[in-house]
C-alpha cells in the first residue's frame, strides 16, 4: 500500500518553473544606487545579493521604485579593486521583512568588468559553454 503524501510535503516538494535564462549566483557586494527614476544625484548605499549575466538581486530601503524604471548603480568588489557602472530596468519588485528586494535587467555594463565580477563570484564554470547533449538514434 502505498504511503500516504500530506499536502505539505506536495506544497514543499512542488517543482517551481524557472524563468530566467542565466544562472544566478549568491553574493553580497557593496553598491549604490546613483540614479534611480530619471533623478540624478540620488545616492543610496546597497546591496547586491545575487549576480547573472542578465541581471541582479539588490535589496533597499527605497519604496517608490516600480517595474520598468530605470536605475543607475555602482557595485564595487572590494578584494579585485573594482568599481563598475550598471544602468539597469527594474523587473520586479516585492517585500521581504522590511527590505524592498528589487530584480534589475541589466541594460548596460563594461562586457570586461561583467566578466571579472562573474569569475570571481563563481570562479568555477563561468565562461565554459554546456556540454552538448548527444540523442541517440533508435
Amino acid at each position: 500500500m502505498p504511503k500516504k503524501t500530506s499536502s505539505r510535503t506536495i506544497q514543499k516538494n512542488k517543482i517551481i518553473e524557472e524563468r530566467r535564462k542565466d544562472k544566478r549566483y549568491k553574493c553580497l557586494l557593496p553598491a549604490h544606487v546613483i540614479e534611480a527614476e530619471g533623478k540624478e544625484r540620488f545616492i543610496q548605499r546597497t546591496t547586491v545579493h545575487d549576480f547573472s549575466q542578465g541581471g541582479l538581486k539588490l535589496v533597499v530601503n527605497i519604496v517608490t521604485l516600480d517595474p520598468g524604471s530605470d536605475v543607475g548603480l555602482e557595485v564595487y568588489v572590494p578584494e579585485k579593486g573594482l568599481k563598475t557602472l550598471v544602468n539597469a530596468e527594474i523587473a520586479w519588485k516585492k517585500m521581504a521583512e522590511d527590505k524592498l528586494e528589487i530584480g534589475l535587467k541589466i541594460r548596460d555594463m563594461k562586457k570586461g568588468d561583467k566578466k571579472e565580477l562573474l569569475k570571481w563570484i563563481a570562479p568555477v564554470g563561468v565562461g565554459k559553454k554546456k556540454p552538448k547533449i548527444i540523442k541517440k538514434k533508435k
